[in-house]
């Protein structure tokens, strides 16, 4: 533990015990199309607490090594609200400057590092939160703010990489995952991709990071939810949280999303072939303490299954198979529906009903 310690890891991330997810559950790329092609391509994970970057070999699909940071953005604030404040509080220009330079020193530290040269860089993805996309495009933020809270900008198939870092460091282009909704974003997306090669006829995704989104896949028809989650979910492994009452509405948010998209599917737990979990949070999560707080339904505890970074998972799956991932986001853009939570008629009463422990 470093001297002067704040105790709030998410914030600081020095010291080495603070875990950053890596990972993602790479015997999925086993089913994948694989299309090989000759040099390296760079998957990003842009995570409002973590970024994650992974170095690929586009010619045999394989992970060569990583880099992460914290995302320093974090000075203005630990969630995707205070972030969209600060920008439209007149910090945009800031905010993205943060983000981009971060990713430009990462760039360089992964190429020193496997000594690759920059035009062999021939292909970067990004995955991302609609907030998170929004700020290191430097797009204005009002319209994720308040109501309706929709995005009011539309994505470019892909960019220059000068475009968007402002640099001529890299002459490859540059694709950014798209986003569902203001508060299910390309991560999710990505999320998405990653675990569709498994073939599952009905599956949930849970990603539970500094924010909490919920999608359901029901045989190609999609429905997604988001909800706050934040710091509450920290001590979900077994510890007392310092702030119960926190825990307690995170918990039954996100509980009532999982219950609400269930019922808007006309499917009971029986009918979910298996529950991913993802996010900084949801990979760790302890399955046991999680059904005993209520936050995961008894009957799906045998079904869950962590995938590790799910987003980076999706930014690599589009670079190994860039064909069929285009017409997969196609096709999953075309056939969902958003739920929001805070509008539906039945939150109020699941809310309360999973109030309590």
């Amino acid at each position: 533990m470093l001297n002067n310690c704040t105790r709030n890891c998410l914030v600081c991330g020095k010291c080495l015990s603070f875990p950053i997810l890596t990972d993602f559950d790479e015997k999925l790329n086993d089913n994948i199309n694989f299309q090989p092609r000759d040099g390296y391509g760079i998957a990003i994970d842009i995570g409002t607490t973590t970024v994650v970057l992974a170095l690929l070999d586009l010619s045999n699909g394989k992970v060569i090594t990583r880099h992460n940071f914290i995302n320093p953005q974090r000075k203005f604030g630990p969630d995707v609200i205070s972030r969209i404040k600060a920008a439209n509080d007149g910090f945009l220009d800031k905010l993205r400057g943060l983000i981009t330079e971060s990713l430009l020193k990462g760039f360089s530290e992964l190429l020193e590092f496997q000594k690759i040269q920059s035009n062999q860089i021939i292909d970067i993805c990004i995955a991302g939160n609609t907030t998170m996309i929004y700020l290191l495009l430097g797009f204005p933020c009002e319209s994720l703010g308040c109501a309706p809270f929709k995005p009011s900008f539309n994505l470019a198939q892909q960019y220059n990489f000068n475009d968007i870092f402002s640099s001529q460091g890299f002459s490859c282009p540059v694709q950014i995952i798209p986003w569902f909704a203001a508060f299910v974003g390309g991560d999710i997306m990505a999320g998405l991709l990653h675990v569709l090669p498994r073939k599952k006829k009905r599956f949930l995704l849970i990603d539970l990071g500094t924010n909490g989104e919920l999608v359901l896949y029901n045989d190609g028809k999609l429905t997604v939810t988001s909800t706050a989650a934040g710091s509450a979910f920290e001590n979900i492994n077994g510890s007392t949280s310092e702030n119960i009452r926190d825990l307690q509405l995170a918990k039954s948010a996100v509980r009532s999303g999982l219950e609400i998209i269930l019922e808007a599917n006309n499917l009971l737990y029986k009918d979910l072939d298996i529950v991913y979990l993802a996010g900084g949070i949801g990979q760790v999560m302890d399955i046991n303490y999680a059904v005993t707080i209520g936050l995961i339904p008894s009957e799906l505890k045998d079904k869950c299954f962590a995938i590790g970074n799910a987003s980076l998972g999706g930014a690599a799956y589009i670079l190994f198979s860039p064909n069929v991932s285009d017409i997969e986001i196609k096709n999953l853009l075309s056939n969902f529906t958003e739920i929001n939570l805070a509008f539906h008629p039945d939150f109020n009463d699941y809310f309360i009903k999973y109030i309590d422990f």
